[in-house]
């Protein structure tokens, strides 16, 4: 911790110079008040436009007037020499008759009316969110008196003192009026602009800006002010609700259903214009000026990815003028069931005697009591005292602690005429809620522009991430961190107070010692979290440069290069007295020639495991830009080339007997070569055949952690061209064309790269003659696309794949192992992708979304081939199924209420529905069992995520199987192991993705007061949940599940297995996927409640305070439906996501 604290005050030093150099790198009309400048001015005959020009040129001024009122102004003549600006203004603006007003850097001039009655109007201009808008266009009516909002969205204007009305303009808002009675006495009057969706959107996509009505495929477009009223951890999922077809079910996003079987479905993430490969978690938000979600080919054919293009999110970064606080807070809630356990002596006796089994308190005091140790009645006093034990509570009142999440946001602006520059400082922070565990990263972001010429414009982002983690280490029996691994009457301390150590499995009991010189193997929960650690450090850099060459009117070309850097390192520490090392000294203990007992391994010192990765990526690319009109024609098109390149590379090292305060090691001192031939120990647990080493100790604690990390290297290239072209702002038509080449299938030269194209075409209907006397139409537009996107899968490559490096157990010589065949045919998969959709806004734009039909055709998809076993492979992967995804989607947007101003009701609610329909088409699945088809449930005919289950016959009473789960095979008969039966045996249950999507969001605001609430409905799809799991007869107990409350027994016959004496001898997988643990998995959620308070900006007139704001925020209340009647949340098949409270302070200079 002391590192971060020395970052953070160097950051903040940081920020506070950059920011002093922001601020003072602006004009100098902007650091000096009008009323301080001078200006010489001496000319005779000069016009109104050069007498403004030249007073720009000396103060940087920038004046507002009316062209027509500058024609018809008299020339003039100037004689000022080192003059106070504003008595030469006076002085000029006197003998032209006009008036002029000052706010900031900007002039406005008018024109005087002769004996005009005037009064003074001021306010504030905001968005939705209660952000100043900068340079909104305020004017009188339909005249040419007109101002604009300065830095803060402040405007002050001369209006007459009879009635009249103010309109508000803004590019991207609808226009806002507001009208003013007669008077004389001055006003504020502040006004709140609502978005414009339909008109005036610009969609930010791979390679160019392009506005909504020209676009023909599918986006939906999520602005900066949206993703403010809600904080989200994850960015991704603050887009929930919000996108129609968008799925964030379970953790995994997709949009119109999954097109591959088995390729990544993470999304290209796309920042300013170019894919690159840093994680959504690094975004921050406060970055983030708007989100593009592209949906279909003719939307997604301007990005492309070796991941999965079948839907691309682009993120447009432009850092806010803002400092944010928040704190986010919540509570872990545990629960915790009772169970016992029967007597069996034999097994109890056996696992104290050879201390291959943990024995509980309660099988140790029915031992006793068959014995004759104790009485009957000093069992019950036991079994009473055991009773009053809550392990799961004690346990959690130990180890986990109140979580505390808290994010803090810097932003800086500065901005002349020729230079633009900014900067963000992002630090957050997360306790995890558990003992010595921790999360920090602080994320610096500068960008900045610089015109260079009137013909070239220069561009940089520099974004640098440092994070650091701590967390418990890896411990191949870490019971100790499982809360529910533990007996719930099993005691947490000892008599003494002090933490009990417990014990698992090999690791003994309470009721026997190892004895010399093997250690206790027993785990203190509190100090296992402190003696095995895991520290990742992180590094994050991306830079990114932009050139844009202005070549000729309506002809740009533009340069850019992206660099990024990734290095992680993860340090594994386990000290001498952790579980991991009393383990590995016992596992390695031996007898010598001369008798003596040795060890293998240090017997002092602990484990450092370091792994290192780099990686190392970088894409460069040339494009031509092309936008013209030409009366009642309108072009856009663009072409060019892009090269990308990824490289990860990475190291292992292993120190053993490390101690840190030292920093030594003994590792030098070990014979590697021994142990690795070494199946079970020499020694220990040698009654019960010897401990084994290689599969417990070796193999992940030592052999893991040597090595490198396998590289990964991959190249791409792409060419591309699209032209959009618009007739009389009616017709669009769209056309897209680009091959994209990746070295990841290269044995076929021809598969390297693949073609892909797209169509569309729009027509915009409420621009038509024939509607214009349809006033309740603003906007109408119908769209279809049809186009082909392809997708790599990584996991897949046309050579032959082998690893070597391993040593033969008894010759001790190295041998290779062949993992796949090669396959110079394999080649990209492609989605076949028809769009229909509707754009339209209704009753002024008050009501306004789209709907869209859509029909996604995968082919080449990737999946296993039965291959004849002569050939050394019983399957490989190839090109040979298909999937098809079909749906419609609907978003809709209606404002109930529209303020106009802050004291007035405004009411907006979103409203967005999606329904997919997935089937798989075509595949071959070469499952011969049961078990094989439940794990790969890929069925012609079927989802993609279908269920296969066994069907539950009922619970045996028969002897020799008494309490065990029956399940029916072939011919109607029934058994209790079916996982090897063919796979005609099993029924489909159900498909696990959801089949119908609504989110719901609702915003309220009146005078500073905000309030909304986001609804989140899944439907149409099955879960596996509260399986009925046997236990498995031997002495070896955890937390018992609840519903062994009602086991089976002779005179209670039930549904639930049997425990105790009737116990399973053998357990499967069986009835973890039985029907009878089979649920719909509907559910309607309340995903976050918010409140929050602006604060009236006149309260800070004069402070420099743009905005003062606070928020109130509950995520994950109590869900509002589910569909099961097992009371189960689907999302995390058992209990709810607890509840969690934010608190956020915004401030804006």
């Amino acid at each position: 911790m002391k590192e971060f604290g020395r970052m953070k005050r160097i950051l903040f030093a940081t920020s506070l110079l950059v920011g002093a150099t922001l601020c003072g790198g602006t004009s100098t009309a902007m650091a000096q008040q009008p009323k301080h400048q001078t200006v010489t001015i001496n000319a005779k005959s000069m016009s109104v436009k050069q007498f403004f020009a030249e007073v720009k040129k000396q103060t940087g001024l920038n004046f507002i007037y009316s062209t027509d009122l500058a024609a018809k102004l008299p020339h003039i003549t100037v004689n000022a020499t080192n003059r106070p600006l504003r008595q030469v203004l006076d002085e000029v603006m006197n003998k032209v008759n006009c008036r002029y007003e000052i706010e900031g850097n900007i002039v406005t001039i008018t024109r005087r009316m002769a004996g005009e009655r005037v009064r003074n109007v001021s306010g504030v201009v905001t968005d939705e969110s209660g952000e100043p808008l900068i340079g909104v266009s305020v004017c009188i009516d339909d005249s040419k008196v007109c101002t604009i909002t300065d830095s803060k969205g402040f405007y002050t204007l001369k209006v007459p003192a009879n009635a009249c009305t103010l309109k508000f303009s803004y590019l991207g808002m609808s226009n806002a009026e507001l009208r003013l009675g007669s008077g004389r006495a001055p006003l504020s009057r502040n006004i709140q602009m609502v978005t414009d969706n339909q008109l005036s959107d610009v969609v930010v996509t791979g390679y160019q800006e392009i506005s909504k009505p020209k676009m023909t495929g599918s986006v939906t477009t999520i602005t900066s002010a949206k993703l403010d009223e809600r904080y989200t951890t994850n960015i991704m999922n603050n887009l929930e609700g919000r996108v129609a077809g968008l799925s964030t079910y379970n953790g995994k996003m997709t949009i119109r259903g999954t097109s591959s079987l088995y390729a990544e479905t993470t999304p290209l993430l796309v920042v300013d214009g170019v894919p690159v490969e840093g994680n959504i978690d690094d975004l921050n938000p406060y970055d983030i000026e708007s989100v593009n979600i592209l949906k279909d080919a003719a939307a997604n054919l301007t990005v492309y990815e070796k991941k999965n293009v079948d839907y691309a999110d682009n993120f447009y970064m432009t850092p806010e003028q803002q400092v944010d606080t928040e704190a986010k807070y919540w509570d872990y809630y545990f629960f915790h069931n009772d169970g016992e356990v029967a007597d069996p002596i034999g097994t109890t006796a056996q696992s104290i005697s050879m201390g291959t089994q943990a024995v509980t308190p309660i099988e140790y005091a029915y031992y006793q009591r068959a014995k004759g140790e104790i009485s009957e009645e000093e069992l019950q006093n036991q079994l009473a005292s055991f009773k009053k034990n809550n392990y799961a509570k004690e346990y959690a009142d130990a180890v986990y602690k109140q979580r505390v999440m808290q994010q803090y946001n810097l932003s800086l602006r500065g901005r002349s005429d020729k230079f633009t520059n900014n900067l963000t400082i992002n630090y957050k922070y997360d306790n995890s809620g558990l003992i010595n565990h921790f999360a920090n990263q602080f994320n610096a972001q500068y960008k900045g522009s610089y015109n260079v010429a009137k013909w070239l414009t220069a561009s940089m982002t520099i974004n640098g991430i440092y994070s650091k983690s701590k967390e418990v280490g890896y411990d191949n029996n870490s019971y100790y961190s499982d809360i529910w691994k533990q007996p719930a009457y099993m005691p947490f301390y000892n008599a003494d107070g002090s933490v009990k150590g417990q014990h698992y499995w090999y690791d003994g009991n309470d009721y026997m010692t190892f004895g010399s010189p093997f250690e206790d193997l027993s785990s203190n929960p509190v100090d296992e979290y402190y003696n095995n650690t895991q520290v990742t450090r992180r590094q994050y850099m991306r830079y990114h440069g932009d050139l844009l060459f202005k070549i000729i009117d309506g002809l740009t070309a533009n340069a850019q290069f992206v660099y990024e850097t990734n290095h992680n390192t993860v340090e594994w520490n386990a000290t001498q007295d952790s579980h991991v090392m009393r383990t590995m000294r016992n596992a390695y203990y031996y007898q010598s020639a001369d008798g003596t007992i040795k060890n293998y391994v240090p017997t002092t010192g602990g484990l450092l495991r370091t792994t290192n990765s780099d990686g190392r990526y970088w894409t460069a690319r040339g494009q031509l830009n092309y936008a013209k009109t030409f009366g009642k024609h309108d072009i856009m098109a663009i072409a060019g080339l892009e090269f990308r390149e990824t490289k990860l590379t990475g190291s292992k090292a292993l120190m053993l007997g490390y101690d840190d305060q030292l920093q030594t090691s003994s590792t030098h001192t070990i014979d590697f070569g021994t142990l690795s031939t070494m199946n079970y120990s020499p020694l220990f647990l040698g009654a019960s055949g010897g401990f084994p080493a290689s599969q417990f100790v070796f193999d992940p604690y030592i052999k893991e952690g040597m090595g490198v990390v396998p590289e990964t290297h991959h190249k791409y290239a792409s060419g591309y061209f699209n032209l959009t072209y618009t007739y009389d702002e009616k017709y669009n038509v769209f056309g897209s064309f680009r091959k994209d080449y990746a070295d990841v299938y290269g044995l076929n030269t021809k598969f390297r790269g693949t073609p892909l194209w797209s169509v569309g075409a729009g027509w915009l209907i409420h621009n038509e003659d024939f509607m214009k006397d349809i006033k309740w139409v603003n906007f109408l537009k119908l769209r279809a696309s049809y186009g082909v996107t392809g997708n790599i899968y990584q996991g897949a490559t046309s050579y032959m794949t082998a690893t070597s490096g391993e040593l033969n157990q008894y010759t001790n010589l190295p041998y290779g192992t062949i993992e796949s065949p090669a396959n110079p045919n394999l080649k990209w998969e492609q989605s076949r992708t028809t769009n229909i959709g509707i754009d339209f806004g209704l009753l002024d734009n008050r009501l306004r979304g789209s709907i869209d039909y859509y029909n996604k055709v995968a082919k080449d998809v990737f999946s296993y081939r039965t291959l004849d076993p002569t050939t050394g492979f019983t399957s490989m992967f190839v090109n040979m199924a298909s999937m098809r995804n079909r749906g419609i989607e609907l978003q809709i947007t209606y404002d109930w209420l529209r303020g106009a101003s802050r004291k007035n009701w405004s009411w907006t609610t979103n409203f967005t529905m999606s329904h997919n329909s997935n089937i798989v088409t075509d595949v071959e699945n070469p499952s011969n069992s049961a078990s094989q088809l439940i794990e790969r449930p890929y069925v012609k005919g079927k989802p993609s995520s279908a269920l296969w289950s066994y069907r539950f016959a009922g619970i045996s009473d028969q002897e020799g199987e008494k309490g065990q789960s029956l399940f029916y095979i072939e011919d109607g008969g029934k058994s209790h192991s079916a996982t090897g039966k063919s796979i005609s045996i099993l029924e489909y249950s159900g498909q696990s993705e959801p089949k119908v999507i609504m989110g719901m969001d609702n915003s309220v605001r009146w005078n500073g007061f905000s309030f909304s609430i986001l609804m989140a409905y899944y439907g149409g799809h099955m879960m596996r949940a509260l399986a009925h799991n046997e236990t498995f007869s031997s002495t070896w107990s955890t937390a018992i599940a609840s519903y062994f409350l009602n086991a089976w027994t002779p005179e209670h016959p039930t549904d639930i297995p049997g425990i105790g004496r009737y116990a399973s001898t053998a357990t499967g997988s069986e009835t973890t996927y039985s029907n009878n643990a089979i649920h719909h998995a509907d559910f309607l959620k309340i995903r976050n409640i918010v409140l929050g308070y602006d604060f009236p900006q006149e309260w800070f007139r004069g402070t420099g305070i743009n905005r003062l704001s606070l928020r109130f925020q509950i995520d994950n209340p109590k869900y509002l439906w589910v569909a099961n009647d097992v009371h189960v949340d689907p999302e995390t098949l058992g209990l709810r996501n607890p509840s969690s409270y934010i608190f956020g302070l915004n401030i804006s200079f």
